[in-house]
């Protein structure tokens, strides 16, 4: 990340059709918030192993990680895909979305998403793919 003082390690896991796991943590896990999206929504979520509220989570995720995004966006775009529940318009290598370009390299055969660029003025997160299951 640039324009931001954290590097925070991210994970995404699909545990059904419509349910994902996020996990978020800060260096040697501390600040560590886990999130559970159910049909793109958080269900539930908790920080340092506290179950919290929507608002509080979302409060936490803005702490952790600098950026001022709705939390229900970061399962979405770590697919590559735009939010379903905000306006978003097509750019050639990805989309806009909530003043944010996402810009995504697709892996030549499957395409799957390898990287991911989220830029907004002098914030650049790039978010690499090590491996889709």
């Amino acid at each position: 990340m640039t324009g931001l003082n954290i590097n925070p390690n991210f994970s995404l896991a699909q545990l059904d059709a419509q349910t994902q796991q996020l996990k978020i943590s800060g260096a040697f896990g501390l600040g560590a918030i886990e999130v559970r999206f159910v049909g793109g929504q958080v269900q539930r979520g908790l920080v340092d192993q506290v179950e919290m509220s929507p608002s509080a989570l979302q409060l936490a995720f803005s702490d952790a990680t600098g950026l001022d995004i709705p939390l229900s966006v970061v399962s979405a775009w770590m697919r590559g895909v735009p939010h379903e529940g905000y306006r978003w318009r097509s750019l050639e290598s990805g989309f806009e979305q909530l003043g944010w370009q996402i810009l995504i390299s697709r892996a030549p055969v499957l395409q799957h998403p390898q990287r991911i660029e989220a830029v907004k003025e002098e914030i650049r997160v790039v978010l690499g793919i090590r491996l889709w299951q």
